[in-house]
C-alpha cells in the first residue's frame, strides 16, 4: 500500500489516468499540465504605517480612562462557567470498536464511488460526441472516415485505401452506455468503447482475482489503446513480444490470442458485405464472446440492461439496479423483476435474452416465452368453471367408451385439473366414483 492508498483506490485511480488519457488522445478533453507544482504569481509584501506621532494618538490609557474591567473582573471572569462544568459529569470517551472502523471504511468507500461515478458520467458525455469542431455528426464522407480513424485508428475497414458506407460504420459501433452504477463493475469502465469491452470481457473470464485482473487488462490497454494498434503489431506483424507478459498472468494465453483476433479483426474489417457491426450468438459470433460477452455487449453498449434476462450474478445484479432506474425516469412503479422481452433497435436483428430449453442463451430474433394476460386477469373460479366444461364432454365420451356411465364431474376434478399435479390427487370423499351402468 503506497502513500496510505487502498488497492481500490489504486486501482480506481488508474482506470481514471487511463481513461483521461483516452480523452486526451482524441482531443475531447486538454492534456493536465506538465509543471507538477503550479507557478504562482508573488504578491506584493504590505508595507506596515507608519507609526503616528503622539498627539494622534488614542489610547485609552495614554488619555488615563479607567478601563471597563478592572483585575477583580478578570480575576473573576468564567467563575460561574466552572461551577456549571464541575455539575456536569465527565463525558467517557468510548473506545473504538471494529464496527467503527467498518463503518468508517464504509463511508470512505462510499465518497470514493460517487467521485468514481461522477467522472464516468462527465467521461461518457464526452465519448458520445462526434469528434468534430463543433461536436455535430460529419456532412460527408470524407468526414465520417476521419471519425472513425481518429477513433480507432488507421486499419479502420482494412486501411487507408478502404472504401465502406462510413456513416454506417461509425454509428453502429459507437457505444450507448447506461448511467453508472453506485458501485461500477470492471466493464463499466470501458463500456465507453465497444472493441475495448469485447476484449476486457474475453480478458476477465475465468480470473478469480480481482488484481490480476486489473493489471493486466490496464497494461494491454496502455499497450494497445486501439483495435489499430493491436491489429498491427500483433496481427500484421506478428510480434507478440510485449503481449505474452501482459496477459501470461490470467492464463489460456493461447486462447485469449484468438479471442482477441477474432474480435478485432470483426470489429476493423467489414464482414458478407455489411458495414454495421453487431454481436449475438448466431450470425453474428465472434470467436471467444458466449453468452457473458454478448449479455455485457447489449448491457453496456446497447443499455438494455433494463430488460434483459442476465444468468450471471454481477450482470444480474446490474439490471435489477438497471431497471429500477428506468422505472424511476418513467415514473412507473418499481419492477419487481426484469421481464424477459424483446429489445428492438439492436443492429442484427431484435433480441431477446431469453434462456432456451437447454440452458443456452440464442441470438438473432429470439422470442421471449409472455404467458397470456387475459388468461391470468381472469378471476380463479371463472377459469375453474371453463376448465370444467372443457373436461366433462372429454370424460363423458371415455366412459361411453368403456360402458360405464358417467359420473357427474365434479368442481374438485376441474380444480385438480387447474392446479399443479401435487393437487391432482383425488380422495374418494371428494370425487364421485366411476360404476358401471345398471
Amino acid at each position: 500500500m503506497a502513500d496510505g492508498l487502498s488497492e481500490y483506490e489504486m486501482q480506481r485511480l488508474a482506470h481514471i489516468k487511463r481513461n483521461h488519457e483516452m480523452l486526451v488522445r482524441l482531443g475531447l478533453v486538454d492534456a493536465a499540465p506538465r509543471d507538477s507544482a503550479p507557478t504562482t504569481a508573488k504578491k506584493p509584501r504590505n508595507k506596515l504605517p507608519a507609526v503616528p506621532p503622539e498627539s494622534l494618538r488614542r489610547s485609552g490609557r495614554i488619555r488615563s480612562e479607567v478601563p471597563e474591567y478592572g483585575r477583580e473582573t478578570i480575576d473573576t471572569f468564567g467563575d460561574e462557567m466552572d461551577k456549571e462544568c464541575t455539575k456536569r459529569p465527565a463525558a467517557v470517551k468510548r473506545p473504538r470498536t471494529e464496527e467503527d472502523e467498518d463503518e468508517d471504511e464504509a463511508v470512505l468507500r462510499r465518497e470514493i464511488d460517487e467521485t468514481t461515478v461522477a467522472f464516468l458520467r462527465e467521461a461518457r458525455t464526452a465519448m458520445s460526441r462526434y469528434l468534430t469542431s463543433d461536436g455535430s455528426a460529419p456532412l460527408s464522407a470524407d468526414a465520417w472516415h476521419e471519425e472513425a480513424v481518429r477513433r480507432w485508428g488507421q486499419l479502420v475497414g482494412g486501411g487507408p485505401a478502404a472504401t465502406c458506407d462510413w456513416e454506417t460504420y461509425v454509428t453502429t459501433r459507437m457505444s450507448k452506455p447506461p448511467p453508472p452504477s453506485p458501485e461500477p463493475l470492471l466493464q463499466e469502465w470501458y463500456a465507453a468503447d465497444m472493441w475495448q469491452l469485447l476484449c476486457c470481457c474475453v480478458l476477465m473470464s475465468r480470473v478469480s482475482s480481482w488484481e490480476t485482473k486489473h493489471r493486466c487488462i490496464s497494461g494491454f490497454f496502455e499497450t494497445y489503446p486501439t483495435p489499430s494498434a493491436f491489429m498491427g503489431e500483433v496481427v500484421n506483424d506478428g510480434k507478440e513480444e510485449a503481449l505474452r507478459p501482459l496477459l501470461h498472468s490470467l492464463g489460456l494465453y493461447d486462447d485469449r490470442l484468438k479471442s482477441l483476433v477474432g474480435i478485432t479483426s470483426a470489429f476493423l474489417l467489414p464482414a458478407d458485405g455489411s458495414d454495421a457491426f453487431a454481436v449475438d450468438l448466431k450470425a453474428h459470433k465472434i470467436r471467444g464472446i458466449g453468452e457473458f460477452g454478448w449479455h455485457s455487449w447489449l448491457i453496456f453498449c446497447r443499455d438494455m440492461g433494463a430488460t434483459l434476462k442476465a444468468n450471471d450474478a454481477a450482470l444480474k445484479s446490474f439490471c435489477s439496479w438497471r431497471a429500477r432506474q428506468a422505472a424511476k425516469e418513467s415514473g412507473e412503479a418499481t419492477p419487481a423483476a426484469a421481464p424477459a422481452a424483446a429489445s428492438p433497435g439492436v443492429a442484427g436483428g431484435d433480441l431477446a435474452a431469453s434462456p432456451s430449453g437447454d440452458g443456452s442463451v440464442t441470438g438473432g430474433s429470439v422470442a421471449g416465452k409472455v404467458e397470456d394476460e387475459d388468461e391470468q386477469e381472469k378471476p380463479l373460479a371463472s377459469r375453474r368453471r371453463a376448465k370444467s366444461a372443457r373436461v366433462e364432454p372429454l370424460v363423458t365420451e371415455a366412459h361411453r367408451r368403456r360402458g360405464r356411465s358417467a359420473g357427474p364431474v365434479t368442481q374438485a376434478r376441474a380444480d385438480a385439473a387447474d392446479d399443479p399435479p401435487s393437487a391432482m390427487m383425488i380422495s374418494a370423499s371428494t370425487a364421485a366414483p366411476l360404476v358401471p351402468s345398471s
